[in-house]
Parts: structure tokens; sequence; C-alpha cells
């Protein structure tokens, strides 16, 4: 064989070498990212969780979906006086809802996806009460290996998505709406009568899953290459050809 084609051979090694170097610290990377994501659910859930869900103040005019609170409260205003708003003025009352922890984590997920972020997460179980929260398969996958296995993370790359879920594990605070409808609050089985229930404290009862689009190709990679890149693979070319003449 030729000194030129040996050095082809060399260099064509090299950048195959190179690629699946890169391919993988490029994921090992795309899971950290989805790790970080999952942080901030888990995070945002916390936050709601000490001060027991969120009430919100409902904007004049809007119409509430069902769906999107647990409960109401309706506060009238006081006069001057401290009397109890009359009948006429009572558009001037002011209706609060409750949002659970998880609720709030959804709207958030909701947020993402219609903003049309690169990534997105979203909150489920195989015990769901709403059914936007019903799990996919690969959510389902993930639920059943980490129950079976004892974890609490699973991952795959696939159809050039990175897809990661992250085990919830059912606490105190889960078991009070989720142990069974007999013990839910008024406003949680009123909504959900006959499911999201049975979850078992420490055990996993759900996932975050997150996906991520992965963007690392041969394509992506001659994108970025710039006037030092090829300088540096002509200086291969060079060093590895007068190297094989030599010989």
């Amino acid at each position: 064989m030729s000194s030129f084609g040996k050095s082809l051979i060399v260099i064509a090694v090299s950048l195959l070498s190179s690629f699946l170097i890169g391919q993988s610290i490029y994921e090992k990377e795309q899971l950290n990212q989805a790790r970080t994501i999952a942080n901030m659910v888990e995070h945002i859930g916390q936050w709601a969780s000490q001060y027991r869900g969120i009430w919100i103040k409902e904007a004049k005019g809007d119409a509430v979906d069902l769906g999107s609170h647990l409960d109401t409260l309706t506060v009238a205003l006081a006069n001057d006086d401290n009397s109890v708003t009359s009948a006429e003025n009572m558009a001037t009352t002011l209706n609060f809802h409750l949002k659970n922890p998880a609720l709030v984590q959804r709207e958030i997920s909701d947020l993402m996806s219609a903003n049309k972020l690169n990534s997105s997460y979203r909150i489920t179980s195989d015990k769901y009460m709403n059914t936007k929260n019903s799990p996919t398969v690969f959510e389902t996958d993930a639920i059943k290996y980490m129950r079976a296995n004892n974890q609490t993370e699973y991952s795959v790359i696939k159809n050039g998505e990175t897809m990661y879920a992250r085990g919830l594990i059912a606490t105190a605070a889960c078991m009070r709406c989720h142990e069974s409808a007999e013990k839910a609050p008024y406003a949680v089985r009123s909504l959900y009568p006959n499911q999201g229930y049975g979850y078992e404290l420490g055990k996993v009862a759900g996932v975050i899953s997150v996906r991520i689009p992965s963007s690392y190709s041969l394509s992506s990679i001659f994108n970025v290459l710039n006037v030092s890149c090829a300088l540096a693979l002509a200086a291969l070319a060079l060093i590895t050809f007068a190297f094989t003449r030599k010989k």
C-alpha cells in the first residue's frame, strides 16, 4: 500500500475514534442536563409542598378549568367599617384556587411545551389522577424497571432523543391524597373518585420524565469545523504521510 493510502487510513481511523469519543462525551452531558432539569422539578415540588400547595387568585372574567385546581376559597371584601361586602358589591369578591405541588409542576411543564423549548419534562405515574398525566410507553417501562430493580433512574437514547426518568418516592405528604380515596381530602376525591390511589409509602409512585433532543451527528460536526480544525487535519495528514514515506 502506498504512503498516501496509509495516511488516509490513519486519518480515517483518527476521525472515527474522535467521533465516537465525542459522542460518548455528548451523551453523558445530555444525561447530566436531564438530571439538572429533574433537580429543578423536584425543587419546585418541594417549594410548593412547604406551603401545602399554592393559592392563586382568579383573574376577573377568566373561566377556570375544574381540573386545574383542587379547592376554591371565596373571600368577601370588607368595607371601611369592617362590615361584610353587600350582595350588590359581590362583583368585588375574590376567588382563590388551590394548586397542589403536582399541579404547579405540571403547569410549568405546559409552559415549556407551549414555548417549544428544546427540553421538556412531565410528571407521571401509572396510578395517575388526571388523564393528562397518563404515562407513555417509555415512562411505563421506566416505572416497571425501577420497581423491579430497586433503582431510581432509567434512561434510553432513541429516535434522536435522550429520554431520562427519575423515580418519585411516595412520602407522607403524597399519601395524604394518594393512599386511598377514603383517606383523601374531599376536594381531591370529588374530582377523582376512582383513580390515582394506591401509593405505597417509601416506594416508587411515578417518575419525572425528561426529554432532550440530540443534535450530535457527522453533519453537526462539519458545521462547527473552522479554519483551525482544517489546518490541524492537514498537519496530521502531512505528518502521517512523512512518517509512512520514511518507512
